[in-house]
């Protein structure tokens, strides 16, 4: 009966255009990085500029707001009637799974695509989520517009949509808009963004009944955390979708020190990674009454897995405003020099890459990275679900979970300060030489890896030290 039932939940989702399950064996429902990147790089126009990067940033005008206009476009036929005369914007695609698995299609459609455009515009966060229908494809442009005036911080933006989905929820549930609100904020608390949070929603659905209780449920969550919100109303595609565009300020100098990071600092990872395994195993035991005997039999409890996914699930949906209290404490006052003795040097974001986010930054870094330690959240969960293939990745992590670089004292201070606020930092490893971009690790990385690309990936820059 169980599994019947969320069967009926899985259909209703995919005859509104969302499929809730795909994410399972990836944890995420997005092209991977490394293939947006590999992609965007190939893509030749000279009024385009594609940087990819984890979050966009600009400088924070006093007592200005920077104004956002928006385009929703066809992806594979765009119409462009009158061109937005502004440089910066950040985009979200939503492409189809055939084209989220091959570089080289991705390029050439992202190419025909910007064909079409004239004025020049600079764009460094690309979010590209995936989907299994061809109807349900568009792309939006969110474009920045600044203002002139005194610069007293910086404005930070970043833009997500909803990755893991928990689809034992009505489709019209509040988690699911929760989620991709959430995860739009995580970055710019990661940065120590503290003021001036505001969300532009991104979402969509085939009926005026459903678009009105998405909209009950964005101001229930803008109320509880009083955050500001501009709504430009649904994208009117018809399929169910929810994402957001994100931005916040901080008056502090930015903790993205990447150049100056140096031999024998220390890096220390926010929460434990290793989260999604857990939630992704949770939900087989949903499609199939039979994953719990085989689970059971290998040691892993359904109420463990039941618990594990109540955890994560209100991680992903409740947005960590002491992260950015932490980083921004330890962070320069704008315009104040850096003291590598007082100061963050570097974060970056880990989430649904888990290891491989390390090794994004031995890359921005030029480093080679020895890690001593890798905690897990759920080390057993993870290793049986790398074992029977069920997760590409098992050091998939959920919110909160981040680098930090710093000195060993700044370290110490940061640590204790995380934990104060529930954190589960640890110190997992150093720089050990600038000279080019490799990770050695003391641990088997290996047996949360089951995906051969990202096994390649793994081997083509570890160095492994397996004990």
């Amino acid at each position: 009966m169980m599994s019947e039932n969320f069967w009926r939940l899985v259909e209703e989702y995919q005859q509104l255009g969302f499929d809730p399950l795909r994410w399972i064996p990836t944890c995420l429902n997005e092209v991977d990085s490394y293939i947006l990147q590999d992609s965007l790089k190939d893509v030749k126009r000279s009024n385009i500029k594609l940087t990819p990067s984890w979050f966009d940033t600009f400088y924070y005008t006093e007592g200005k707001i920077p104004e956002l206009t928006r385009r929703v476009y066809n992806f594979e036929n765009p119409v462009i009637e009158k061109e937005v005369e502004i440089k910066r914007a950040l985009t979200i695609f939503r492409i189809h799974t055939v084209l989220g698995y091959d570089p080289a299609l991705l390029s050439g459609a992202v190419q025909k695509f910007f064909n079409s455009f004239h004025s020049k515009v600079c764009i460094r966060k690309n979010t590209m989520a995936l989907t299994t229908r061809p109807e349900a494809q568009f792309a939006l442009l969110d474009y920045i517009e600044l203002h002139r005036g005194d610069k007293v911080g910086y404005t930070s933006a970043n833009n997500s949509v909803t990755q893991i989905t928990d689809p034992t929820q009505r489709p019209e549930s509040e988690i699911h808009s929760n989620i991709a609100l959430t995860a739009g904020m995580e970055n710019l608390n990661l940065l120590g963004c503290t003021l001036g949070f505001k969300l532009f929603p991104v979402y969509d659905a085939p009926t005026e009944q459903m678009l009105d209780k998405i909209r009950i449920n964005l101001d229930s969550f803008t109320s509880r955390y009083n955050i500001a919100m501009e709504d430009y109303s649904s994208i009117k595609i018809g399929n169910l979708f929810f994402g957001t565009t994100a931005i916040a300020n901080t008056v502090k100098e930015l903790p993205t020190r990447y150049d100056q990071v140096e031999e024998g600092m220390q890096i220390i990872l926010s929460s434990k990674m290793g989260a999604m395994p857990a939630l992704s195993l949770y939900m087989l035991t949903q499609m199939d009454h039979n994953n719990i005997v085989k689970f059971e039999q290998n040691g892993i409890s359904l109420d463990v897995l039941s618990a594990a996914k109540d955890d994560t699930i209100k991680s992903l949906s409740e947005p960590h405003f002491s992260l950015g209290k932490v980083i921004s404490k330890y962070c320069p006052d704008f315009g104040m020099a850096y003291d590598k003795n007082t100061n963050i040097t570097a974060v970056h974001p880990v989430t649904t890459e888990g290891f491989f986010a390390i090794g994004k930054l031995a890359e921005l870094t030029n480093s080679h990275i020895v890690i001593n330690e890798l905690p897990m959240k759920y080390e057993e969960i993870g290793k049986f679900a790398t074992k029977e293939s069920l997760i590409e990745n098992a050091t998939a992590s959920s919110n909160g979970c981040h680098l930090i670089v710093a000195t060993k004292d700044v370290a110490s201070l940061v640590v204790d300060d995380l934990r104060k606020h529930n954190f589960e930092p640890t110190i997992i490893g150093f720089f050990a030489k600038k000279e080019r971009p490799a990770v050695t690790s003391e641990k088997d990385i290996t047996q949360y890896i089951a995906s051969k690309s990202k096994l390649a990936r793994l081997n083509s820059l570890t160095q492994s030290e397996a004990k």
